[in-house]
């Protein structure tokens, strides 16, 4: 489906919403976007006014921002429970940093656990299934010099993917040799 952006005619009149004042009619959508932007936020706080005003600009249709701005004022500040969302100057319990998923792959290398081998099963890694078994082979034996001196030309995906793979896997090996050294 093909998306239209908003008009400035069309977000002046989303923008009209948050305010009672009468809003002069803007030419250009740059305009009528930060316009809207600061009323949202003003109405509903900087860090969810973010959020709500990429989900509103980016609806295909004038009638499905529409929408999407009555959700976030109508809903917007309720609590699961009912309750109102609480202030911004409340202090919030401590939250755990947020770790992606090579970090988390990395972390366990660094412990000295092997990573799992990329999955070449499609049609498109086919010619390199054999150099993959042969990292696979080499980790598994723990012979990190071969790994090292395993050469790899990382020109697309799937050459990549396997540099990845040796990477990590040296490192878990060194790993765990320097935790029995």
């Amino acid at each position: 489906m093909k998306t239209k952006s908003l008009t400035a005619a069309q977000i002046d009149t989303l923008a009209q919403r948050l305010s009672e004042n009468p809003i002069e009619p803007t030419t250009s959508v740059k305009k009528a976007g930060d316009n809207l932007a600061r009323l949202l936020a003003a109405q509903i706080g900087n860090d969810r006014a973010a959020l709500a005003f990429t989900s509103i600009m980016t609806a295909a249709t004038f009638e499905q921002a529409e929408a999407r701005l009555t959700l976030v004022l109508d809903y917007g500040n309720i609590g699961p429970v009912g309750k109102t969302a609480p202030a911004v100057n409340e202090p919030k319990g401590a939250t755990a940093p947020v770790i992606g998923k090579r970090q988390a792959i990395l972390d366990q290398a660094q412990n000295g656990v092997l990573p799992q081998a990329p999955d070449f099963s499609k049609p498109t890694h086919a010619r390199f299934r054999t150099k993959l078994a042969q990292i696979v082979a080499l980790a598994e034996a723990g012979d990190i010099e071969a790994l090292q001196a395993f050469e790899i030309n990382p020109v697309s995906s799937s050459p990549k993917a396997m540099a990845r793979y040796r990477d990590l896997c040296v490192i878990a090996i060194a790993a765990r040799a320097w935790v029995t050294a």
